[in-house]
């Protein structure tokens, strides 16, 4: 799976994103772990936050419109 695959993933959970991140975040703080492959997880790492992030945002928006249209209702 390439770095751009997970934008593609919109059936993924964020719990799942999330948990491949933190997979990836002990990875890379392990001393042991070669410079070349730290290349690679940190690359995966900055497309699953920049998926994160617009999935909390999307989130964010759902939240509002529906509190907006329950203010509407009331």
């Amino acid at each position: 799976m390439n770095e751009n695959d997970v934008n593609m993933e919109e059936n993924r959970k964020y719990e799942e994103v999330y948990a491949e991140l933190e997979e990836l975040v002990g990875k890379i703080e392990d001393p042991e772990r070669e410079l070349s492959a730290i290349g690679a997880d940190v690359k995966r790492a900055m497309a699953l936050i920049g998926w994160c992030r617009d999935y909390i945002r999307g989130s964010q928006e759902e939240i509002e419109k529906l509190m907006k249209d329950k203010e509407e209702d009331a």
